[in-house]
């Protein structure tokens, strides 16, 4: 009897791992990404908005490395802060509306922020931004992320093996729905956004507002392959609330896609949770693989999920361009690394979170990853040879 139940559930969480790998793959290497979209709007039609609460100096370096055709810069905070070269907006604490927390931000921004640029580019508090290509024509335009280390290797090999996994964004412009809007940067149209709005309840403000924004079939989605920089979960206890963060508000929203969509996003987030079980799996092979069914395709199709997983792990590695000692410590650490990646998912399916918790964040003096300090020390020296020149860096303006 214990065999049978356990051959039941074992080969149940294979079907489900299989049938989202399976779709993976397709969507990659058969649906592939979108076509390449004309660069049609200069960074002068754009609008950026810093999220925060009230990180003052992570805020400032992210400012510091914007290009400087960005030039209508706004800081959105729920306390005064003092940020060279943009605009500071405090959100009253007597405004009130669905929304809650950074939506809630969001909302106030639309309804009091006034813009006359085409994009309003929704930017993270400590998002790098090295480099910005000119925008395509589309309603929505995502751009992707590098997450950097900021204490833990874990949760950044966690961040790399994400990577790998999450190159399937190109592919979202071909879809009726983009899956999920999370990543380095967030476009919109002014005008869509005005129509669309982001006063709802939610966790996942983002990707709430593209399932809504896409009722409309007229709208379209554009993906641009810059990496944008920010920050990987300090530890792993950020790692697994941020996790449960995402799948608890896609869950929640998920009543907001046709069925066949509810149907995947649901078989996609119980196979990143039920990771966090997949040792169990392993079981009939340091016992008798007698006590599965079909034991001989049962280890087959173990083998090739083992395969999946490094093979996202090498991705993400190509993704990121790291240093091939790194690709040593990820391969030797992917078995846990994908349990704790999978940890805050299962969490989230088990018990799902209706708050908002804004991940941790550490000052830009403090983070470990290679790339970010050399971009760091570039906006430095740069800062450096602007001293004195009150025209290239204004002092901030602060609006209420």
């Amino acid at each position: 009897m214990i065999n049978t139940v356990y051959s039941v559930v074992a080969w149940t969480f294979l079907i489900i791992f299989f049938v989202t790998t399976a779709f993976w793959v397709v969507e990659v290497l058969v649906v592939g990404q979108a076509r390449k979209r004309p660069a049609e709007h200069d960074l002068s039609d754009i609008q950026v908005r810093v999220m925060t609460i009230d990180a003052q100096e992570v805020v400032q370096q992210t400012v510091n490395s914007l290009p400087a055709k960005l030039s209508d810069v706004r800081v959105i905070a729920e306390h005064d802060i003092d940020i060279d070269g943009a605009t500071v907006h405090v959100v009253p604490e007597s405004f009130t509306c669905e929304a809650t927390r950074k939506a809630r931000a969001a909302e106030w921004a639309r309804r009091h922020v006034p813009t006359d640029q085409t994009f309003v580019l929704y930017l993270d508090e400590d998002t790098i931004v090295p480099s910005l290509p000119r925008f395509p024509d589309a309603d929505i335009v995502q751009l992707m992320e590098r997450p950097v280390r900021t204490g833990s290797w874990l949760c950044y090999f966690a961040e790399i093996f994400r990577m790998g996994f999450q190159i399937e964004q190109r592919v979202f412009p071909r879809f009726r729905y983009p899956l999920y809007a999370w990543g380095g940067g967030f476009a919109v149209k002014t005008v869509v956004e005005q129509e669309v709005t982001w006063d709802v309840p939610t966790v996942t403000e983002d990707t709430n507002f593209i399932w809504r924004a896409f009722a409309d079939p007229d709208r379209e989605m554009a993906v641009l392959p810059v990496k944008l920089l920010n920050q990987a979960p300090p530890s792993v206890g950020e790692l697994i609330r941020q996790r449960r963060r995402w799948i608890s508000g896609a869950s929640l929203d998920s009543h907001l896609l046709p069925r066949q969509y509810q149907l995947l996003s649901l078989l996609r987030n119980a196979a990143w949770g039920l990771v966090a079980l997949s040792p169990l799996l392993l079981i009939p092979l340091v016992t008798p693989v007698s006590i599965v069914f079909l034991p001989s395709l049962y280890e087959v199709a173990i083998g090739v999920q083992i395969v999946g997983m490094f093979a996202w792990g090498f991705i993400g590695y190509w993704y990121y361009a790291e240093r091939f000692r790194v690709l040593v410590g990820l391969f030797v650490s992917l078995p846990v690394v994908a349990v704790l990646h999978a940890a805050g998912a299962l969490w989230a399916i088990l018990r799902p979170t209706k708050t908002f918790r804004v991940t941790q964040k550490v000052p830009p003096t403090q983070l470990t990853d290679d790339v970010a300090e050399e971009i760091v020390s570039d906006n430095r020296e740069s800062d450096d040879h602007q001293e004195g020149d009150d025209e290239e860096k204004p002092r901030a303006v602060k609006s209420r």
